[in-house]
């Protein structure tokens, strides 16, 4: 006949029968710790990775994070079964130091990996997502085990195990906040892409060794201190063997950007990721080197004699270097959330910097709502990676624009996009913004579209009057006949005005961009 037990004899029974290992419970916190620094450190340090061949758009970020918190909970599940199966501090150091190499190693796997499915052209949505499983689920997914790990490692009693379980996760959590605050606002700027995930790596052999320390496994502590030194030396091995590009001139990681500067040719560039920004000619850095930015010009046909410019977006400013030398009225300021690129467009692209052009390091948004200053001509060139910022496309960023306007004043905008067709929504989105807000838009593409729309992308060229001038094809090119010849020959100019679309633009399908809804990554991609 079975014994009966109390209620109160049970509980003491079940207390006594749960016995950890007694695992020094400072080393296990500092494990936690590290290990979810290391976790959003690697996904902060994830979009640098992704970007030059993605972009920077939502669905980079959207990816990474949607993997992430997948690996995580696949982990917790997995830690949790394989602690309860072997509850020893060798495992965990094991399940650490084998994410510790595969994060380790990946800036050899990842160029060339995205390379091969950037161009499988999969998409802007699923092309992030399948770089993003491929690199960082797994290595993700074994760290996501050492929370529940450490949790029944340091447990004593079952009456002690949500105090444990809540402070091990607190640390965790803390750990992850100084891992993305460290990524983000130091070491991006500091040490590379690369060099940030070979640190990754080895800081997690790093912890491995001292748990299998703790654990008094020297045998295994010394295999995971030679893995950190086998690392390191690949690292530096292939930093040193890193073929140079020809020509480069800088390549770097802004709080902002990746940004690359290279001489091809004779011609300087600088590019944001995927996106070319600016091109100088090195024999003569006044030239308008890209093709729209000869376009821009056609903004003086509206105002001719302006004397105050504004231009967001300044990349390489050749645009805004060019209006400042060719109408010496004018003053120019120039403005870019970045401040790497202004000293970059100072330093390799001979932008000048006195009081007629004067450039402002601030989000363009918040300087137009901070200035009181009024401007002839307002040229909106703002672009990241991959497309514009939201903040800057919406209607209601557009009436703050009306009011730094001088009468008779007109905004440009430069879109990348598409005239006619399924993927023209982007395009007839910022046309019906714009006209909402503006009596008159006029419509330029980069290309002659007279024998029919051109396909893909192209630079089109919208310019908004605030008094509600509105010019015909033949109007504007009898305009810029009459120009003279600043900023680009006059009969090119005439040309370029010949482009002028007449056509209606359609845009009942594509929504108002406001700043409550602005989804423009999406209606790019569609």
């Amino acid at each position: 006949m079975a014994k009966r037990v109390s209620p109160r004899q049970a509980d003491s029974t079940d207390k006594a029968a749960w016995r950890g290992p007694g695992t020094n419970p400072w080393l296990l916190h500092a494990v936690v710790f590290v290990c979810g620094a290391d976790l959003m450190g690697l996904e902060i340090v994830g979009s640098r990775i992704l970007a030059p061949y993605f972009g920077n758009s939502i669905f980079v970020w959207g990816s990474l994070i949607s993997v992430v918190l997948a690996a995580l909970s696949l982990g917790y599940w997995l830690g949790g079964m394989a602690a309860d199966r072997w509850p020893r501090p060798s495992v965990l150091g094991l399940l650490i130091a084998v994410s510790g190499i595969m994060i380790g190693l990946l800036p050899f796997v990842y160029p060339p990996l995205n390379r091969a499915i950037a161009a499988s052209d999969l998409g802007t949505r699923l092309s992030p997502l399948v770089s993003s499983l491929v690199l960082f689920l797994i290595p993700s997914v074994f760290l996501g085990t050492v929370s529940p790990f450490a949790v029944r490692l340091q447990a004593r009693t079952v009456a002690s195990v949500g105090t444990t379980a809540g402070g091990l996760y607190a640390v965790s959590t803390a750990g992850s906040i100084a891992g993305t605050l460290v990524t983000a606002f130091y070491l991006i700027t500091v040490l590379g892409v690369a060099n940030i995930v070979h640190g990754l790596g080895l800081t997690l052999l790093l912890v491995a060794a001292a748990v299998f320390l703790g654990d008094g496994r020297a045998a295994r502590a010394a295999l995971a201190l030679v893995g950190v030194g086998l690392l390191f030396s690949a690292a530096m091995w292939q930093a040193r063997t890193q073929a140079a590009e020809p020509g480069l001139l800088l390549d770097m990681d802004s709080f902002y950007n990746h940004i690359h500067v290279v001489d091809l040719s004779g011609t300087r560039y600088m590019d944001f990721d995927i996106l070319r920004q600016s091109a100088m000619l090195l024999d003569d850095p006044w030239d308008l080197r890209l093709r729209y930015t000869r376009f821009l010009a056609l903004a003086l046909a509206f105002t001719p004699e302006p004397k105050r410019a504004l231009v967001l977006g300044l990349g390489g400013g050749s645009f805004p270097k060019r209006l400042y030398r060719d109408y010496p009225q004018v003053v120019v300021e120039a403005v870019d959330i970045d401040p790497e690129v202004l000293a970059i467009a100072k330093r390799y692209f001979q932008v000048p910097e006195d009081s007629r052009m004067r450039l402002h390091v601030r989000d363009g948004r918040r300087f137009v709502r901070e200035t009181d200053a009024r401007y002839d001509l307002i040229f909106l060139d703002a672009y990241n990676s991959d497309t514009i910022p939201f903040h800057l496309t919406t209607r209601e960023f557009y009436r703050e624009l009306t009011a730094r306007l001088t009468p008779g004043g007109i905004v440009v905008s430069n879109i990348i996009g598409t005239l006619r067709g399924p993927q023209s929504a982007f395009f007839r989105a910022m046309y019906r913004t714009l006209a909402e807000t503006f009596p008159a838009v006029h419509v330029i593409p980069t290309y002659d579209v007279s024998g029919g729309f051109v396909l893909g992308e192209i630079n089109i060229i919208l310019i908004a009057t605030g008094d509600g001038t509105r010019l015909t094809r033949a109007e504007l090119m009898a305009r810029v006949g009459r120009m003279g010849g600043k900023l680009v020959p006059a009969s090119e100019l005439t040309e370029y005005a010949s482009y002028l679309s007449e056509l209606p633009v359609t845009v009942s399908d594509v929504p108002i961009l406001t700043d409550d809804f602005a989804p423009v990554e999406i209606l790019r991609a569609s």
